[in-house]
C-alpha cells in the first residue's frame, strides 16, 4: 500500500511539472503583439505620435495575410482517405497561386498606406525589424525546446 501511494505521488508530482512546463511556454498572442510593437517601435525609431498611425494599419495588413495563409494552408491539407484526380490537384495548384498573387497585392497596398502615415525610411526600417525578430522568436522557441528535450533525458 504504501508502495503504491508513492508511486502516485511521484507520477501526480511529474505530471505537474510538465504542465507547468507547457504553461509557462504557452504562446500568448496579446504578449507577442506588444513585444513585436516595442520591439518595431525601437529598431523603426517611431515617435508615440507615428507608432500610432502605423501599428493599426500594419495590423489589418497582418490579419488579412494571415486569412489568406490559412485558405492556403486548408488547400494543402488533404485528408489521408481521400486521393485527388489529377485534375483536381491541378485546380489546387491554380488556387494556392491566385491566394499567393492576392497576398502580394494585399502586402503592395498596405505598405503603399504605410508609407503614407510614416516616412518611407521607417516603414522599410519596421519590415527590417519584424522580420528580426520572428526569427529572434522562433531561435528562442528552438531553445527552448532543446533545453526541455535536454532536461526529459
Amino acid at each position: 500500500m504504501k508502495k503504491i501511494f508513492i508511486l502516485i505521488t511521484i507520477q501526480l508530482c511529474a505530471s505537474l511539472c510538465t504542465m507547468a512546463q507547457h504553461e509557462r511556454w504557452k504562446f500568448n498572442p496579446e504578449e507577442f503583439r506588444a513585444k513585436l510593437e516595442e520591439f518595431i517601435t525601437k529598431k523603426a525609431e517611431f515617435t508615440s505620435t507615428e507608432a500610432q498611425s502605423f501599428f493599426p494599419i500594419f495590423h489589418q495588413m497582418k490579419e488579412e495575410q494571415r486569412k489568406l495563409q490559412k485558405e492556403i494552408f486548408t488547400l494543402k491539407r488533404i485528408p489521408k482517405d481521400v486521393s485527388p484526380t489529377e485534375k483536381e490537384y491541378s485546380n489546387k495548384i491554380q488556387q494556392i497561386c491566385e491566394l499567393n498573387t492576392k497576398m502580394a497585392q494585399v502586402q503592395e497596398n498596405y505598405y503603399k498606406k504605410l508609407s503614407k502615415a510614416v516616412p518611407a525610411q521607417k516603414v522599410y526600417k519596421a519590415m527590417l525589424a519584424e522580420d528580426i525578430y520572428h526569427r529572434m522568436m522562433l531561435r528562442q522557441f528552438d531553445q527552448r525546446r532543446r533545453n526541455d528535450n535536454h532536461h526529459k533525458k
